[in-house]
This record gives structure tokens, C-alpha cells and sequence, in this order.
């Protein structure tokens, strides 16, 4: 039977206690808080980790950031703090963040319209993966929609997928990538972007009842969505992409090139986005 994150948690804890300065019990303390959502104690083990290991201390570094940037991240997508950019932001990527921030003042309709003039400006994106060839691709989660997010250089960024020509995502090797998936991103203007992807959607722990689902949903087993209001499409769990051909998960399109059509927006789009595969709490991929 598999062990739950909870009961995870304890046994490594136990170990804590018994060899405290093994450095390798620390590292997998620390990947499970960040699994589990645990930030400060994530970065306290982190800091002891790296004062048992020192030659890991650029990384715990890199982690602190993306702990950081995780942090932000839940506040860009709350409605309560803007995120950074790669590139300067059309207007309607402005108007995405500005239905968050509609929505955090309770003001659904007017997050609605805001969001639908955004999606009526946003340039229609193909592609193809290994797998999966399709003629659009968006965010599952409809407040994100055709913007895809990225950490690099410590700071959490919307990137639109009408910036991207390709991108190489690492598959998973350890427990913490299923938290933040290392990428490669070519643009548009031949820049390379290096950095991280959210693997996952916050997971609203009070909303689930179910302790198996909370940890399904952690360790990116499957997606949860919700609605709110005509256009809010809240996910949690599994990174999830909404495409043409059907959702794909993010280790499912590890490699994968893009077609821009400059004439097609997703005006439209989101009722398709809204509703293909999504329904209440109890749906799930």
C-alpha cells in the first residue's frame, strides 16, 4: 500500500531525529514540505541542508527563489500582486491580470467581460509534440488561458504562447520536480529562456475533504477544476494544458514546437476552455 504524504512526513521526520545530520534525510524533508506546500519549514530544512552539504549551496539558492517565486505566484494568481514579464505585455495580457484582480474585489461579471476582451485578442497558437498535434493550446486554468508561466532568473513571469517557438521540458527525476519542471524555452526573436515551470496548480486544501485526493492533487496525479462565473476555470492539481486535440498533461507535451496564426484569436474559445473535461470539484484527468 502506498504511504501518504502525511505519513511520509513522520517517517523521515523519525529519521530527523535519529541522524540529524545526515544531510540526505534534510534534502527529502525538504522536497516533501514543498510538495505538501510547507514554505517556511521547506526553507528551514533547506537552510540546514545546505549547512550539512555546503557543496549544495548554489542549489539550495536556486530553490529558495523558487520558493519565492511559488509564493508570488499565489498572489498574481489571488488578484493581489502583478506578475513579472520575459517580454513587454500586450494589452490584453494586462487584461488577463486585470480579471484577477476583479475577481479578488468580488466583482465576477466584470472579471468576466474583462477576461472575454482579452481572449478576443489573444493570438491563436499550434503545435506539435511528441504525441499530441493541435491547432490551439491554453492554460486549463482560464485565468491563466493563453499565457504560459515561467520562473527564470528568480521571478515568477507570464510568458504568451504566441512569444514561444519551442520549448524542452525535463521529465521528472525527483520528488521536487513534480513541483517545478527545469525548461528550455526558444522565442520568437530567438532569444533562449532558462528556468522552471509550475508543475502543478495550488492545491486549496479546505476545499478537499478527501486526504487520498489532497495527495493525488500534490503529487500532480490528476486535476480538479472549478467554475467561477461565466469565464473562471479554477484548477488544481496536474499542470494541464487545454488544447484542440484534448488535454495534455505538462510532461505529456516535454517537447514541442509551435505554429502562430496571426489572423485567429481564441475568441470563442472559452466556453471550450470551460468546459471540456471541466465541471465541479469532483471532476478530475
Amino acid at each position: 500500500m502506498t504511504m501518504s504524504l502525511d505519513a511520509r512526513l513522520d517517517d523521515v521526520e523519525g529519521l530527523i531525529r535519529r541522524q540529524p545530520a545526515v544531510a540526505g534525510h534534510r534534502w527529502t524533508l525538504f522536497q516533501l514540505l514543498c510538495v505538501t506546500e510547507q514554505w517556511e519549514r521547506a526553507i528551514q530544512q533547506l537552510q540546514v541542508f545546505a549547512q550539512l552539504d555546503p557543496q549544495h549551496a548554489q542549489a539550495a539558492q536556486a530553490y529558495r527563489d523558487l520558493i519565492r517565486a511559488e509564493r508570488w505566484r499565489a498572489k498574481v494568481l489571488g488578484g493581489l500582486a502583478q506578475p513579472g514579464f520575459i517580454v513587454e505585455a500586450p494589452s490584453w495580457v494586462e487584461k488577463l491580470a486585470e480579471a484577477l484582480r476583479l475577481t479578488a474585489a468580488g466583482q465576477t461579471e466584470a472579471a468576466d467581460s474583462t477576461r472575454e476582451a482579452a481572449l478576443d485578442q489573444a493570438p491563436l497558437v499550434g503545435g506539435r509534440g511528441t504525441t499530441h498535434s493541435f491547432d490551439w493550446i491554453a492554460d486549463s486554468d482560464s485565468r491563466l488561458g493563453p499565457v504560459c508561466e515561467i520562473i527564470t532568473a528568480g521571478r515568477y513571469r507570464w510568458l504568451p504562447f504566441s512569444d514561444i517557438v519551442a520549448w524542452e521540458i525535463r521529465r521528472p527525476a525527483a520528488l521536487v520536480d513534480l513541483v517545478w519542471a527545469s525548461c528550455s524555452l526558444t522565442l520568437v526573436d530567438g532569444t533562449k529562456a532558462h528556468g522552471f515551470m509550475p508543475a502543478r496548480f495550488p492545491v486549496i486544501a479546505h476545499t478537499l475533504h478527501n486526504s487520498a485526493m489532497q495527495d493525488a492533487l500534490r503529487l500532480g496525479n490528476t486535476t480538479v477544476w472549478t467554475d467561477i462565473g461565466r469565464t473562471g476555470v479554477v484548477a488544481q492539481g496536474r499542470k494541464t494544458w487545454a488544447t484542440s486535440a484534448g488535454d495534455a498533461g505538462l510532461f505529456e507535451l516535454d517537447v514541442c514546437a509551435f505554429a502562430h496564426d496571426a489572423n485567429a484569436t481564441l475568441a470563442g474559445r472559452v466556453a471550450v476552455i470551460a468546459t471540456a473535461s471541466r465541471g465541479d470539484l469532483d471532476g478530475t484527468a
